[in-house]
């Protein structure tokens, strides 16, 4: 029995209701509601999904996108130090500019590991639990950056994107190439992440908890991109790949979709959404708090281990294609891979 969570960022329920999306991504679906981080004025990736993981407020679990004292948090303390001196003579929109060329460079933000969670002494849902965290905003695992998942998207989409301040106050996300050649870039990062989602499918996991960046960055871009439809087809795609996920599921687990916030017209919402295979995944799941209580109440808790046996079902019989270490080394030679 496995739960899987699809972490859609920004999936917005007032849309998924516009387009006619209802059940796309689990029988039992409800809007829930968030919270704005006070500096920013507006909910944010890197402190909601830690709350929802521990089901605390930022005050209690220590992480914040952002503080008036401090700003954003960067991982080197040099510009840690430079950023926060900064914030009293640097006007906002050159901050901003500066901020994002930096991440463009490498320079990485102060992203938490699992560690961080275990030295505070605040648990999450991971704990106790057999479980793979796919690229979980501020939960960063040494799996992941072994596969080269980065953590820090905007960084790692800086050669597709150009993220500015808008004349609004807002972040402004440009695309640096065609449209066409955008879409390959988000849905390849959304694919990869899932191609190992269907990979721990066929292990015994207790939970498979995969963040998905694909709805956010697209519904950032949907004001600047001329295509009619752009953002209803992305949600239609996202949905479809949910579909595949759903369809490779046992008939005792348990697909939870759920978001951090809304997004429609580029701007962050108040309208985060979640659905489930199961309603007792969402039975009391009214806010992204709740979230980890909703998971809990449908996953199994069988002990930790980063080696998880095969299922049943994905078994086979080892003597029919048993052969020895030799005779693969000799046919990988004869191929030209050795």
């Amino acid at each position: 029995m496995t739960t899987v969570v699809l972490g859609w960022d920004a999936l917005d329920a007032n849309l998924v209701e516009a387009f006619d999306l209802d059940g796309a991504f689990g029988e039992h679906g409800r809007r829930l509601s968030t919270f704005d981080n006070p500096t920013l004025g507006k909910p944010h990736t890197y402190e909601v999904w830690p709350s929802m993981i521990t089901g605390l407020h930022p005050d209690d679990h220590g992480i914040h996108a952002a503080t008036e004292e401090e700003g954003v948090a960067w991982g080197n303390p040099a510009i840690s130090v430079a950023a926060r001196i900064g914030r009293r003579v640097v006007p906002d929109d050159l901050r901003t500019r500066i901020g994002a060329l930096l991440r463009e460079r490498g320079a990485g933000l102060d992203f938490k590991s699992p560690a961080y969670y275990r030295e505070r002494g605040v648990d999450t849902v991971f704990d106790g639990r057999t479980a793979r965290a796919i690229t979980v905003p501020n939960y960063a695992t040494e799996r992941d950056e072994r596969l080269g998942l980065d953590a820090d998207r905007g960084a790692a989409l800086g050669e597709f994107l150009s993220i500015d301040e808008g004349a609004d106050d807002e972040t402004a996300h440009e695309p640096r190439v065609s449209v066409p050649e955008l879409e390959e870039r988000l849905v390849s990062e959304a694919t990869e992440k899932l191609g190992i989602v269907r990979s721990c499918l066929q292990r015994d996991y207790d939970l498979v908890f995969a963040w998905l960046g694909y709805l956010d960055t697209v519904g950032h871009l949907a004001p600047v991109v001329d295509e009619d439809g752009w953002q209803e087809r992305a949600y239609r795609l996202a949905a479809a790949f949910t579909g595949e996920v759903a369809a490779a599921l046992a008939p005792d687990d348990t697909l939870l979709c759920v978001s951090d916030h809304g997004l429609t017209d580029g701007h962050h919402t108040h309208d985060p959404y979640a659905a489930a295979s199961n309603a007792e995944a969402l039975r009391g799941v009214e806010s992204v708090f709740d979230v980890r209580d909703g998971i809990e109440r449908v996953t199994p808790s069988t002990g930790a281990t980063d080696d998880p046996p095969v299922r049943e079902a994905f078994r086979a019989d080892s003597a029919v294609t048993s052969r020895d270490a030799s005779d693969v080394r000799d046919q990988l030679e004869d191929l030209g891979y050795l």
